[in-house]
């Protein structure tokens, strides 16, 4: 009978996770095994190098929650609150993903390499949630009329951005919470997306 496992592999990821976010792709499989109660020689017979182990822990294998938020909507909420609410998801999930992209990129691994693990390439995918999100939203009269894929594109680099800057100086650019950050955006947005009794299709009658 075989030795059943001592340690899930989603706990080796997690405890490795954690390693490398805190110590950077230096951290040695020594300290991730001693974490775990188990030897470095365990780890890489499960993930055969520590490169391979650091790419597990780091990139994500499934779809983000904001994911599900977007194709579950929109609703019958204002269109402010919904956004809200997406773009609040979504500053998270930009928030976590450049540090782990961050400390791939420290180890030496592309993001060539990382993307060729993917069907979708995760940036196209997100264009593409985002716009189905944006056709619905107008489809019920919810926003005017707009080019989704370049407004789902302004959405992502609105909040992609400043979460990369913030890595790298330790605080919002702006001097603000991600809460006010969002709540200003969705202003400005709604600005360009609410119906106006004076534009049409983004044409200003007179």
């Amino acid at each position: 009978m075989a030795r059943p496992q001592s340690v899930t592999d989603e706990e080796i990821l997690e405890a490795a996770r954690r390693c490398f976010l805190e110590h950077g792709p230096g951290t040695s499989t020594d300290l991730i095994a001693a974490g775990l109660g188990v030897s470095p020689q365990a780890l890489l017979k499960r993930f055969h190098s520590k490169q391979q182990l650091l790419i597990a822990a780091l990139v994500p294998t499934s779809p983000p929650d904001w994911n599900e938020l977007v194709a579950a909507g929109p609703d019958e909420r204002d269109v402010g609150d919904q956004l809200t609410e997406i773009l609040l998801a979504l500053a998270g999930f930009f928030s976590e993903i450049v540090r782990r992209m961050s400390i791939l990129r420290w180890s030496g691994i592309q993001p060539e390499e990382l993307l060729q693990q993917f069907d979708e390439p995760p940036p196209v995918r997100d264009i593409r949630l985002l716009a189905g999100w944006l056709q619905r939203a107008s489809d019920r009269g919810l926003i005017r009329p707009v080019d989704e894929e370049a407004t789902a594109m302004l959405l992502l680099t609105s909040l992609h951005g400043p979460a990369m800057i913030t890595e790298m100086l330790g605080r919002h650019p702006t001097g603000q919470s991600t809460e006010e950050y969002v709540q200003c955006l969705v202003q400005l947005l709604l600005t360009g997306l609410r119906f106006d009794a004076n534009c049409v299709f983004g044409t200003t009658t007179t």
